[in-house]
């Protein structure tokens, strides 16, 4: 998809409210398009061991949190709230669009379960080596990024015992 659709810019920015707009249109783009292979891992992981399927569901939901916050505030800040609505339905719709998509396939040809599970990881490895890891060089802060990391290790440990 990096290659189909480059980074453009979706309105003409004629000021700051329009830059605001364009970067939230951007980052809900973003969002429907990471969202849609999480649907497959929930989906997919499920059917592999539901106790699996519930631990990606439970880590999926609590950083889609940060997520929803980072399209949102850009649009409250232009008080757009009916366009906030309407890209918070869409992001939202990505998912289940995603699992049903997964469940569907792996009914029809069970063996796609372990690619569509790759697809799901390889597709979130290329974001974060792609997208985050130039933006935390860009602005000096992999510091962040690391404890970023380690954060979501050790949350993500501490669920595993949990379930």
């Amino acid at each position: 998809m990096d290659f189909i659709i480059p980074h453009t810019h979706l309105v003409k920015e004629k000021g700051k409210v329009n830059k605001v707009v364009s970067f939230a249109f951007l980052v809900a783009f973003g969002l429907i398009l990471h969202d849609f292979p999480e649907g497959f891992a929930m989906a997919n992981s499920f059917i592999y061991k539901p106790a699996l399927g519930i631990l990606v569901a439970l880590s999926i939901a609590i950083h889609n949190i940060p997520e929803e916050y980072a399209m949102a505030v850009p649009l409250v800040l232009t008080k757009k709230k009916k366009l906030i609505y309407k890209l918070a339905f869409l992001s939202a719709l990505a998912e289940p669009a995603g699992a049903i998509i997964g469940l569907i396939a792996v009914s029809i040809f069970a063996k796609l379960n372990p690619i569509f599970m790759s697809f799901a990881a390889g597709a979130m490895i290329f974001i974060s080596i792609h997208e985050l890891i130039p933006f935390t060089i860009k602005y000096k802060k992999p510091f962040v990024l690391f404890c970023g990391i380690i954060a979501s290790v050790i949350v993500y440990l501490g669920m595993t015992y949990l379930i």
